[in-house]
């Protein structure tokens, strides 16, 4: 018996025919396909690897050349500012200002130390004239703890921080015994074991900053919210000021001296 085939068998049967041929070429050379499977992963994984090289070269340069801009941009403002303490001109200070407020958020944490360190040092922000206001001043990540294993501390006793951004800030052990840091906005900032007596924290906004052997006596918290604040005891609140709008957590108890 015979059987007729279209167009379309012969198309299948030459397929089948070439599958076949293909699976014996294969057979008999199983090991030189094994060859240029293994070549061909390595050649993948050599492109995989100068891809990452590439990228990795690229983000370095990127990093570079940031650090590079910053260390100018820090370097051009000192110079710039550093004229004003011995330039009594008021007419020159708001020009200085704006450039602090401009310079800051293009710095890394300890840029943003050596500026801090400079303003204080050069008494531009003293508390009782300052000439270099810090209303909104951007030192989020500040590294301002001390410096080294001894009792050294970074000082901004009687200074102007009113309204300063210090988000997740480390302020671990600095001292700002008097200073006006009314208005500020500190959200997890680490001041423990700071020195805050007698500071104004007058209206502040803190949020989880961690409070632990900081010495609050007499620093004002007058309308602070401290409910999510940690590491603060009874013996610390007692020593503060504060009134009927500052807050506390349940484990806490307001003073009776407080209005």
């Amino acid at each position: 018996m015979r059987i007729a085939l279209n167009s379309e068998g012969f198309r299948m049967l030459e397929g089948f025919s070439f599958s076949c041929r293909v699976r014996r070429a294969i057979s008999r050379n199983v090991r030189l396909v094994i060859a240029l499977i293994a070549l061909f992963g390595v050649l993948i994984a050599h492109e995989a690897v100068n891809v990452y090289l590439t990228r990795s070269t690229q983000e370095n340069q990127q990093m570079l050349q940031q650090e590079a801009r910053q260390n100018s941009e820090l370097q051009n403002y000192l110079s710039a500012v550093g004229q004003l303490p011995s330039n009594p001109d008021p007419v020159a200070e708001p020009a200085a200002q704006a450039q602090t407020l401009t310079v800051l958020p293009d710095l890394n944490p300890d840029q943003k130390r050596t500026v801090m360190q400079f303003l204080y040092q050069a008494d531009l922000i003293d508390k009782d004239n300052p000439r270099i206001g810090l209303f909104y001043a951007d030192f989020t990540s500040a590294n301002l703890k001390r410096t080294d294993t001894q009792d050294n501390k970074f000082v901004l006793d009687n200074t102007n921080l009113r309204g300063v951004n210090l988000t997740d800030a480390d302020l671990e052990y600095i001292s700002m015994e008097s200073s006006n840091v009314s208005q500020a906005h500190l959200v997890n900032t680490d001041l423990r074991n700071a020195n805050l007596s007698d500071a104004d924290l007058n209206h502040a906004y803190l949020s989880h900053v961690d409070l632990s052997g900081a010495n609050l006596s007499g620093a004002d918290l007058s309308g602070v919210d401290l409910r999510n604040d940690t590491g603060l005891t009874q013996e610390q609140i007692d020593e503060a000021k504060g009134d009927e709008r500052t807050q506390l957590s349940d484990d806490l108890q307001r003073p009776a001296n407080w209005s």
